[in-house]
């Protein structure tokens, strides 16, 4: 089995929203269309209900199944002891000798890309020492089946170690009860993220001191001074957005930004977009005083260029207090926003003369 055809059986759908299962229907047999529209009356798209704790000014998700849940449908929240996706279970689990584990972790994976990443240049870097001794001599380059072995341990798979050291750390007494590991972990969601799963898809009950919220609770817990330019609504304008196109964003504040794109997810390929949010004014002076600064900009730039990302600035126009205040409803309310985008890219004179 491929590694493309492996994630699409581990992550099946972009959000915790199940479709219609649907039987194979034969167009010249009147029975199987009977039984199709039988199945697609009584079928009902399922969501995936998650109990969400907000505690402290965070939204976190305790149950290990609902954390899972979130991360393959969607790629939604963080494990707070991990990369992105929570794995601090399985990998301490592994290091204490607690269980066998066949599959790599994230982290375990980086580091063994990483190790033949530098095992792969350490290779490049003697054969072109040899190449530039011979040449200096007049010497044709003979090292063909060097050129070959280099290539195919640029294009190798990942290989499974199969021994793996354990090691006992001295807080692992107090993990460990009767021979169980207890999970401490959380997946901890930004604020955008809970919104979007509780108001577009209602697929989380936010919790607080064991009551539930409903979405006008919620929204004054996010949106407190319903300020037209207040960054939570600036910011989940975007994330709405997006998501509603089929992207999966995830947060960039390693790069100094707002936003990151990716078409699928993170275990599929690298984000391709950074995105910087920033809010549009009708008032001139606002926008004046709000300005981004270029040095600022040219050095975020700069940043997203070198991680191999295009930098995408988001231009939100804010409406007025008024128009928010005579809103009805939420949905209402992000209607009265607009988006436009700015592609951001260096000006480099070697690559782009005329």
């Amino acid at each position: 089995m491929s590694k493309r055809t492996s994630l699409n059986a581990k992550y099946p759908h972009a959000l915790p929203v199940h479709p219609i299962a649907l039987p194979e229907l034969i167009l010249h047999n009147p029975i199987s269309w009977i039984w199709f529209t039988i199945c697609y009356i009584k079928s009902f798209p399922t969501v995936s209900r998650t109990v969400v704790q907000f505690k402290d000014g965070c939204f976190a998700v305790d149950s290990p199944e609902e954390m899972m849940t979130l991360w393959n449908e969607g790629f939604f929240g963080k494990g707070t002891m991990s990369r992105s996706e929570p794995t601090w279970y399985d990998r301490t689990q592994k290091r204490l000798g607690l269980g066998e584990f066949k599959n790599l972790t994230i982290e375990e994976i980086t580091i063994l890309r990483r190790e033949e990443r530098k095992k792969f240049k350490r290779e490049r870097a003697q054969l072109e020492k040899k190449q530039k001794e011979l040449k200096s001599m007049g010497i044709v380059d003979p090292f063909i089946e060097e050129r070959l072995k280099l290539k195919e341990l640029r294009d190798k798979d990942i290989t499974i170690p199969l021994e793996r050291e354990t090691f006992i750390r001295p807080e692992d007494d107090v993990l460990v009860v009767k021979g169980h590991l207890i999970n401490i972990e959380q997946l901890q969601l930004q604020p955008c993220e809970v919104m979007f799963l509780e108001f577009a898809l209602q697929s989380v009950t936010v919790v607080t001191d064991g009551v539930a919220l409903s979405s006008n609770q919620l929204l004054e817990v996010l949106w407190p001074t319903k300020s037209a330019d207040d960054s939570f609504i600036v910011k989940y304008v975007v994330y709405h957005y997006y998501r509603s196109l089929g992207w999966c964003v995830r947060s960039a504040i390693k790069f100094g930004t707002d936003f990151l794109l990716y078409n699928r997810g993170p275990p599929f390929h690298h984000a391709e977009f950074a995105l910087h949010v920033v809010p549009n004014y009708n008032d001139t002076q606002k926008n004046t005083a709000t300005a981004q600064d270029f040095t600022m900009l040219s050095g975020l730039n700069r940043v997203i260029a070198g991680v191999r990302k295009n930098l995408v600035l988001v231009f939100v126009d804010i409406p007025t207090q008024e128009e928010i205040d005579k809103a009805g409803s939420f949905q209402d309310i992000l209607s009265l926003y607009s988006i436009s985008e700015v592609l951001l890219r260096r000006w480099v004179p070697n690559r782009n003369r005329d």
